[in-house]
């Protein structure tokens, strides 16, 4: 007999934090009661999802409680075709978004998709094409037919005398379609609804003929774009607003009213923002429980965000990017508001919009990548080693990301800024650039010359640095004065040769580096890194050519 893997979970609510698995059969599931089905339902995606929900006794009753956007996800993974009998099940309000959001090319119906779902819906037998017709908003049908057909006279031409009748046999319209695939796909809609629902039928062909395409189609936008609103999938124009700047300094949390009436009428939208997991303060606050309210206020939140960025939003792994950014993002709030007060926390959550704390929360970060765009302007910038590159340039990201270097025998890192303790490293990590760029433009006894654009042999900071204190080292002047073989040779011997003469070269070396700077011991332990990575591999019968370690002699 056929299993189903069923997580084992730590409850955490509605989310779920999944940590083992164990089988149960499909008879097994088929006793379990409606609300325990869609909870396994709303644990998997896909095929799976498809499987269990068409293996319930209860699928009629399963089917219409997803959530009309999960329904989207599910069916674009398995695919509109094979996706028919869900289509059957699915409520007249499912079916409506599911049009909204897979039919439209900006504010145009297309063509090609409208035809295509037409040939979809028409697939879900009598029943569902006589609900469909009653349940949809009329406009929505009239559009897309409107786009296929042509209707040239109607039921007033309608003459038992007139000849042409006998040929019209009990079609009320002369239609011409604009083409066979349409004839053959709305000829077969038509003909049901006009012996099944004739008022509806009626009412959209009369809409068909008196209605402009244009206007209707006009019309139909503003109703999907309302619909889609309540959603929170705007125009991105318009939900770019969701990174707006609020400065930490001042910001008051609280101001939020009741969001009940908001989300009184949404299907309830756990199983999508179980596509990501809140960690940290956050994840130990709603670990007590999250309300349907807050729920739907986090979905309002992500589809915001969606549209913002112009995501894929029939995508499960897009939208669990962008709900892990949300979670990462007003989790980075909480701590900076709170200070990690949990009671204080909760308050917070419960007295402040969500939008406020995640713009709050991006701000934080927003204000560093400032900071770090400033380095780029710098004439030092093109000279800068990769552990400062790459810091840059993780942190400009979207979304942002902390690159932390390899440390003792910590490998590099590279990870999201969703705590305050990470957002402090990052600070770190700016003040110790900002100290390197001062001791290059200010305190050391030579200077770096200017760049002449990016070159594949360019030198960097450590690289004149480290040919700096090698030529300290060899009684001359601290200068990067390029070496010769000779005395890289005699280098080696005074500074690697064993342990104890390393350690004496380092203690000499960081001392050095302190005299001019305090706050760059950091970069005293990279070209430390580089210097005896060089030496420890030098070959002293072949020439030496340019390297990222020191300038050198040609």
């Amino acid at each position: 007999m056929a299993k189903i893997t069923l997580p084992k979970e730590r409850q955490v609510r509605h989310l779920k934090v999944l940590r083992q698995q164990r089988e149960i059969s499909y008879a097994e599931f088929a006793t379990l009661t409606l609300n325990e089905q869609l909870d396994i339902v709303n644990r998997y995606s896909g095929k799976q999802k498809y499987d269990l929900l068409l293996n319930s006794q209860n699928a009629e009753q399963l089917v219409p409680r997803l959530h009309p956007q999960e329904l989207y996800l599910t069916i674009n993974e398995l695919g509109a075709v094979d996706s028919v009998d869900l289509l059957a099940l699915s409520s007249p309000e499912q079916v409506t978004l599911l049009l909204d959001l897979d039919c439209w090319d900006g504010d145009t119906l297309s063509d090609v998709l409208s035809l295509r779902w037409l040939e979809l819906i028409a697939g879900t037998g009598e029943h569902k094409l006589c609900q469909l017709a009653r349940e949809i908003e009329p406009e929505i049908f009239a559009l897309f037919l409107k786009k296929h057909l042509t209707i040239i006279r109607g039921i007033e031409a309608y003459d038992d005398d007139d000849a042409e009748n006998s040929r019209r046999l009990e079609s009320l319209y002369d239609i011409h379609y604009h083409s066979e695939d349409a004839a053959k796909i709305i000829g077969k809609l038509l003909s049901l609804w006009q012996e099944n629902e004739q008022e509806t039928y009626l009412l959209i062909m009369e809409m068909i003929r008196s209605e402009n395409l244009s206007v209707l189609e006009e019309e139909t936008f503003l109703a999907r774009s309302n619909r889609l609103l309540d959603l929170g999938l705007i125009p991105s124009h318009e939900a770019n607003s969701i990174y707006s700047y609020l400065d930490p300094d001042t910001f008051q949390p609280g101001g939020k009213t009741d969001y009940a009436l908001e989300a009184e009428d949404q299907a309830p939208p756990f199983a999508l923002l179980a596509n990501a997991q809140p960690g940290n303060l956050l994840g130990e606050i709603l670990a007590a429980g999250i309300t349907h309210e807050t729920a739907c206020e986090l979905l309002h939140l992500v589809n915001r965000k969606l549209s913002a960025d112009k995501t894929d939003i029939s995508d499960s792994k897009e939208i669990g990017l962008s709900l892990q950014n949300i979670y990462d993002t007003i989790n980075l709030a909480l701590e900076y508001i709170t200070n990690f007060d949990q009671e204080k926390s909760v308050k917070v959550l419960q007295t402040t919009y969500l939008l406020h704390l995640f713009q709050l929360g991006h701000t934080l970060v927003a204000q560093k990548q400032h900071r770090v765009q400033q380095f780029m302007k710098h004439e030092l910038y093109p000279y800068i080693d990769f552990p400062e590159l790459l810091f840059i340039e993780s942190l400009l990201e979207t979304p942002a990301l902390f690159y932390r270097p390899p440390y003792g025998d910590h490998p590099s890192e590279l990870t999201n800024i969703n705590t305050l303790q990470t957002l402090i490293l990052v600070d770190n990590r700016i003040e110790q650039i900002e100290s390197l760029f001062r001791l290059f433009s200010e305190k050391l006894p030579f200077s770096i010359p200017k760049s002449q654009g990016y070159k594949e042999e360019q030198q960097t900071l450590s690289a004149y640095m480290m040919t700096a204190v090698a030529n300290s080292l060899l009684g001359k002047d601290f200068v990067p004065t390029p070496l010769c073989q000779n005395e890289l040779i005699k280098l080696k011997a005074n500074t690697v040769a064993d342990k104890e003469t390393f350690t004496v070269f380092t203690e000499q070396t960081k001392q050095l580096f302190r005299n001019y700077c305090l706050n760059c011991d950091f970069f005293h332990a990279f070209g430390l890194e580089l210097w005896a990575d060089f030496f420890l591999n030098l070959d002293e019968t072949s020439p030496v050519s340019q390297n990222e370690c020191f300038l050198i002699l040609n």
